[in-house]
């Protein structure tokens, strides 16, 4: 299938994403079918890119291209290879395919990593009242926790001040001793706290939020401060440390003053790095710590390192908890480049947690915009009605009468019975379940998975309708199948299959199969590092054949191999080649990296000559395709009626 996408890319150089489905002009049909002009200008420039210059002469050549591509699909209809089900099928799981890529990137992904982009641009202060309250949580102990919460809330809206209730109620005691100020954060947070980051980036300095849920509780947040992101700095460092062995060192201070004045004087740093520092994972990768963040280190190392304002630029001497460093700045990643950072968010976006709330609240979209209706009568008599068989494979769908389900503005409908079969089918779903679970719920956890594929589906239905450049996707695929099986019923089967005609037209082109002037040689391959060995051998083998060459230098057969080949003139492999005569000999290419030098010897010299149909076969059956293909072309145009608005042509000429 992939096969079959790829010729077609290859043979119509076409490309489809974007263009505007708007009434606009028709630059030309075929066979009475418009293609207009918002197709002919996305391909022409997508295809040409920056010498997409719309000369007069560019445009016709890919007018003429498009026209041909038309003329091959029209075609393919009048066979009516649109009606083969295999082709059919296969269309059918490229858009399978397709939309559930599309409805991802287009309805998740881009949204979450457009979000995490603006985001990143700036870093929050943040307090927060925390109450814990896990999912596990025993009723009583979930119910106080609640209570808790709502009580801060109530006695901030009150007019209390946030440093004092976070001091007096708040269960994280790390951050309530201080007022409940936590620093500085940045997008993204850890996972589970999905909903804490969206609400502090909704907020104002000063505002305070409504209660927020985590995984590790409650929490009521504060933006007290917003300040430009610092981003993710790359940096290297040097370390010399405050103890050893729990003692104290003397005079680090002044060692690393040291230090710092000889990197100021041109010494480098990853020697020095190397020598000096005590960081023994970095010390001899010339103290690279790689990319980091706020938050990362100590808090003293990163107002240090992103201090430096430049590539290169050196830390004074500074104090941690640990030691003393000096920071080198190696670079900072861009933060206003959406393309650089494109890739890599998607790549974490797709791997947390919010990925999945956002796909949910695709689905609610998706039910709201579709006008998602439920009988929810339907399914609690259905769920009622389960037992423990429930959770078995001998489970049997039972007697149901026809009720809807749910259903959507477009007409689709599920039934209670096709609900039923649903169940049947997710026989793995069904029995992970352990029997004292309520087989009621085990059927609400599979209808909300039902109702989420049913909400899929009618949205994979109305793509082309709701974007354009789906639509326009999905065309190419069908004409590309559609041109590929033509194409080869026409050109590339008869090419290779007609005996008669390939030979006829090898006869009727012979002299464009000529061989040029050859030497056979032999290939000589040395493994060996030692220069004045290799020189030996070279200056042997200008003598003696190879067996007499390896029983005399490799008779274990480990270090010379050879074999013989025939190459043309011009091939790269003779390029050393002094003069074009037999017993010359290339000088050797070395490989460091394989330990192995590689030459050659010419043995005979092959004069020119007309090669055979057998020996130019390949070359044969692709010119007899090409000659082929434009006969096709011509008889196509003579049979198909093709208009070509000049007007509208010539406007597009700039």
């Amino acid at each position: 299938m992939i096969y079959r996408i790829f010729l077609f890319l290859i043979f119509t150089i076409l490309s489809t994403f974007g263009f505007s489905q708007n009434e606009d002009a028709v630059l030309f049909s075929v066979e009475d079918k418009p293609v207009q002009v918002s197709e002919f200008d996305y391909i022409y420039n997508k295809n040409n890119g920056d010498e997409a210059n719309y000369t007069e002469k560019s445009l016709r050549e890919y007018l003429n291209l498009y026209i041909n591509f038309k003329l091959k699909v029209e075609r393919a209809r009048e066979l009516k290879l649109d009606t083969i089900t295999s082709l059919n099928r296969e269309l059918d799981g490229y858009r399978k395919q397709l939309s559930n890529s599309y409805l991802v990137d287009n309805e998740v992904s881009d949204q979450l990593i457009k979000e995490v982009f603006e985001r990143k641009k700036k870093d929050l202060r943040v307090s927060h009242i925390m109450v814990n309250a896990r999912d596990t949580d025993l009723p009583d102990k979930a119910q106080a926790a609640k209570e808790k919460i709502n009580k801060a809330l109530e006695l901030l809206k009150l007019g209390g001040k946030f440093e004092d209730v976070a001091g007096k109620m708040s269960e994280d005691k790390q951050s309530a001793n201080r007022g409940g100020d936590i620093g500085f954060v940045s997008a993204m947070l850890p996972q589970g706290f999905y909903d804490f980051e969206s609400a502090i980036y909704n907020l104002g300095i000063g505002e305070t939020s409504e209660i927020i849920k985590s995984n590790f509780g409650y929490h009521i947040a504060k933006v007290t401060e917003e300040r430009a992101a610092r981003g993710e700095m790359e940096v290297a460092h040097i370390l010399l440390r405050k103890k050893y062995k729990g003692q104290l060192v003397k005079n680090v201070q002044i060692r690393m003053d040291s230090i710092y004045q000889a990197l100021q004087n041109g010494a480098s740093f990853e020697e020095i790095c190397k020598k000096h520092s005590q960081d023994s994972k970095t010390s001899n990768r010339g103290g690279y710590l790689g990319f980091f963040g706020i938050n990362v280190y100590e808090k003293s190392f990163e107002e240090a390192a992103f201090a430096l304002t430049e590539d290169n630029q050196l830390t004074k001497p500074f104090e941690t908890k640990v030691g003393y460093h000096i920071v080198k700045r190696i670079s900072k990643k861009d933060l206003n480049d959406f393309n650089k950072a494109q890739k890599q968010l998607k790549r974490v976006v797709s791997n947390s947690g919010r990925f999945e709330i956002a796909r949910n609240a695709l689905i609610g979209k998706i039910k709201d915009e579709g006008d998602f209706k439920e009988d929810k009568s339907v399914f609690e008599a259905f769920a009622n009605g389960l037992n423990d068989d429930f959770f078995s494979f001998k489970w049997a769908i039972p007697e149901l009468k026809d009720q809807e389900l749910f259903s959507f503005k477009n007409g689709q409908k599920s039934s209670i019975k096709e609900f039923a079969a649903f169940c049947k089918k997710e026989s793995k779903t069904r029995l992970r379940y352990n029997k004292r679970a309520k087989a009621k719920e085990a059927a609400k956890t599979l209808y909300d998975k039902y109702v989420t594929e049913q909400a899929i589906a009618y949205e994979e239905s109305n793509l082309e309708n709701k974007y354009p450049e789906f639509k326009a996707l999905m065309r190419e695929y069908r004409e590309g199948i559609l041109l590929f099986e033509a194409t080869e019923r026409e050109v590339w089967k008869k090419a290779s299959s007609d005996t008669v005609g390939l030979e006829k037209f090898y006869d009727a082109n012979r002299e464009n199969y000529q061989w040029s002037e050859r030497a056979k040689v032999i290939e000589y391959q040395v493994k060996t590092s030692n220069a004045k060995e290799l020189k030996k051998i070279f200056k042997s083998s200008k003598k003696i054949d190879p067996q007499s060459l390896i029983a005399k230098f490799d008779p274990e057969k480990k270090m010379i191999g050879y074999k013989e080949l025939v190459v043309d003139r011009e091939d790269d492999k003779l390029a050393n080649l002094k003069k074009w005569k037999v017993g010359e000999i290339s000088k050797p290419d070395v490989d460091v990296k394989k330990n192995q030098s590689t030459f050659y010897k010419v043995v005979e010299i092959l004069p020119k000559g007309q090669k055979k149909l057998s020996e130019a076969r390949g070359y044969v059956i692709s010119d007899y395709q090409d000659s082929l293909e434009k006969k096709w072309i011509a008889d196509l145009k003579n049979k198909y009626k093709v208009v070509v608005n000049e007007e509208v042509f010539k406007s597009l000429i700039k």
